[in-house]
């Protein structure tokens, strides 16, 4: 597991740096509060910290065989991929809110196994408080969809 744990690291390394060249031309801090460079900076700081850390300490060589984890088995990988893939794909025609909540249940499902009335409630909770933090508090545009029109008619989403 080290020869791979440090090739991970050096390219997650690498990701940090070329996402540092491009985060660090977006602007910090303005007058009015964080600018939209602060957290794509803090988040390629965590993740060059940690692909260091594994660097330094890749583990123990014999926890698992060199080629022995398979992520395009594991039902978890492939639902969180499938997830991903698909609000990728559905974000410009069905905004935000309707492909987070159904990548939230896919991922709860299918990738989880949690039963539907646990992964129901929690994707419909993790949805309404992205959508009541970032949409209605601070006024973060999403992407327009048919809820998001409907939200932002009843003034309980900004900038859609």
């Amino acid at each position: 597991m080290t020869r791979t744990a440090r090739w991970v690291a050096l390219g997650g390394l690498a990701f940090a740096l070329l996402g540092w060249r491009e985060a660090s031309r977006l602007e910090r801090w303005g007058w009015d509060g964080p600018g939209p460079g602060l957290v794509p900076q803090v988040l390629l700081v965590l993740i060059g910290l940690a692909a260091l850390a594994v660097l330094a300490w890749p583990g123990d060589a014999t926890a698992e065989a060199e080629g022995g984890a398979a992520p395009h088995r594991s039902r978890t990988f492939l639902a969180y991929a499938a997830a991903m893939l698909g609000v990728a794909l559905a974000l410009p025609y069905a905004g935000f809110i309707l492909p987070m909540l159904l990548a939230v249940l896919l991922m709860l499902r299918l990738g989880e196994g949690a039963r539907w009335r646990t992964a129901g409630p929690y994707a419909v909770a993790l949805t309404a408080g992205t959508v009541l933090l970032f949409g209605t508090l601070l006024g973060v545009p999403f992407p327009p969809g048919p809820v998001e029109h409907a939200l932002s008619g009843l003034g309980l989403l900004r900038g859609a």
